[in-house]
């Protein structure tokens, strides 16, 4: 799913290729690419929307350096949004309860059982689940 999501995300940043600064047509038709890959991804509508709105408003005027390309610079603005979208902060897991109950859902092939061992030897490392 996320290989699909990337791929898709870096044919819309290929439309900023080789231009000298970032338009309102050429953010256009990249938001429009980035919303309709988040939604193949299965984000709600209205969620893409608000993100690539966000993405817009921030692209829209950036000047962009010498050192940096228009699709580098939108790359960023990109990241930024879904790092803000995702929660900015970490948060530790909660693991109260006896037994505690941790839910993982996904779609088929997602990578549900590969976290889950995963999830499992980070527990098991630090000694999440033993008596003390």
């Amino acid at each position: 799913m996320f290989e699909g999501l990337s791929e898709k995300l870096e044919r819309s940043f290929q439309i900023l290729k080789g231009r000298g600064h970032i338009t309102e047509i050429n953010v256009a038709e990249s938001v429009k690419e980035i919303r309709r890959a988040l939604i193949d991804a299965d984000v709600s509508y209205k969620i893409a929307k608000q993100f690539t709105d966000q993405v817009k408003e921030k692209a829209l005027g950036q000047d962009v350096l010498t050192a940096v390309s228009p699709g580098q610079l939108m790359i960023k603005i990109v990241r930024d949004e879904m790092a803000t979208l995702m929660g900015e902060e970490k948060a530790d897991i909660n693991l109260k309860g006896n037994p505690a109950i941790i839910l993982i859902s996904g779609l088929q092939g997602s990578g549900k059982t590969t976290f889950s061992a995963k999830l499992a030897n980070f527990l098991k490392k630090k000694h999440w689940g033993k008596a003390p």
